[in-house]
């Protein structure tokens, strides 16, 4: 099937659905999946879920002289604001389930671990400077989309947990849920509705979403919970070691970055699922996944591409005139 046919049967799904929302869904998206809920949620699918017989763009973008913009593989038309929140001034805290995650020695770039390699791309990520197309604009291409508030140019990035919790065979998103609200109770992570929990679990344990599991049906997702009298955010990253989430020469951790960098962005753009994605229900990431991946100038980090509404916007508190619309890789 061809990705315009697909689109066309995509689209069809989201009308007899009445469009996408947080109780429609498009049946047999791989970007959607459901919660024990039966919340809709966002996740990465592993490559080859979504990779077609003739899909003719690359994996890894080709080095370019200035910004490349690629059209996007996934969705229908550019990213809408559907008036939802997204996080302004948003922090990360990395959250290892044990040590066999944090203190693994599956980096590269010079890294002896993967928490250590983690740590140093979320600080890197961001430049501190508005968008201004330069090279080193990885984070800062989603401040076009801060229209509820202005979306930083920084990421605080806290200091990452290490727990000492025993690996289990398998762990439902309510559990992760639970056990996220009991590390705020006994004070180990300060709750926060603007900081991004990322979740990162250790090899040979098997995340549950609903009927989806990681590895086969998803590398990474974002979602969101009441804990008193926060909204709290957070990301989940299951051990990219199994054949579906990884890729040929490319470590865990970066595995890792890249798929870090697709649920970051995505949280802090649509952090509810009622903000900004396309006519299919598609975020920003989604609609660039596992298509010219590339390594950031600032540090080396592999990320994936963001898509780009393009033209002028004022958003974020600033007028800017943005590359595409299309997948962004920035200048290198």
């Amino acid at each position: 099937m061809t990705s315009k046919c697909k689109s066309v049967l995509l689209l069809c799904y989201a009308i007899t659905l009445g469009g996408y929302g947080q109780t429609g869904g498009i049946p047999d998206d791989p970007f959607h999946q459901f919660s024990e809920s039966g919340q809709i949620v966002h996740v990465l699918p592993p490559p080859a879920a979504v990779h077609i017989p003739d899909d003719k763009q690359p994996l890894f973008a080709p080095v370019s002289n200035g910004a490349a913009v690629y059209r996007a593989s996934y969705g229908l038309g550019k990213l809408r604001d559907h008036g939802g929140p997204e996080i302004s001034g948003a922090g990360f805290q990395a959250v290892y389930w044990n040590s066999s995650v944090a203190h693994s020695i599956s980096a590269s770039l010079g890294y002896s671990t993967i928490g250590s390699q983690i740590d140093a791309f979320v600080t890197h990520f961001p430049d501190g400077h508005n968008w201004d197309n330069s090279s080193t604009d990885d984070y800062e291409i989603i401040q076009q989309y801060g229209s509820r508030g202005p979306i930083a140019n920084a990421l605080t990035n806290f200091p990452y947990s290490v727990d000492r919790q025993a690996t289990l065979s398998t762990i439902s998103d309510a559990q992760i849920q639970t056990y996220l609200a009991g590390l705020f109770t006994r004070g180990v992570l300060s709750p926060s509705s603007s900081t991004i929990y990322g979740v990162y679990f250790p090899p040979g344990m098997q995340v549950r979403l609903g009927s989806a599991a990681s590895c086969t049906s998803f590398c990474g997702y974002h979602s969101h919970f009441a804990y008193q009298i926060f909204t709290i955010k957070y990301a989940v990253f299951p051990y990219p070691n199994c054949s579906g989430c990884s890729l040929s020469g490319l470590s865990v951790a970066d595995m890792l970055t890249i798929i870090s960098s697709h649920e970051i962005r995505e949280s802090v753009t649509d952090s509810l699922g009622t903000a900004w994605y396309d006519l299919l229900g598609y975020e920003a990431d989604d609609k660039c996944a596992w298509h010219h991946l590339y390594q950031m100038s600032k540090g080396g980090f592999w990320v994936q591409p963001e898509y780009s509404n393009g033209g002028a916007s004022s958003n974020s508190g600033f007028t800017a005139t943005y590359p595409g619309p299309g997948c962004v890789v920035p200048n290198r």
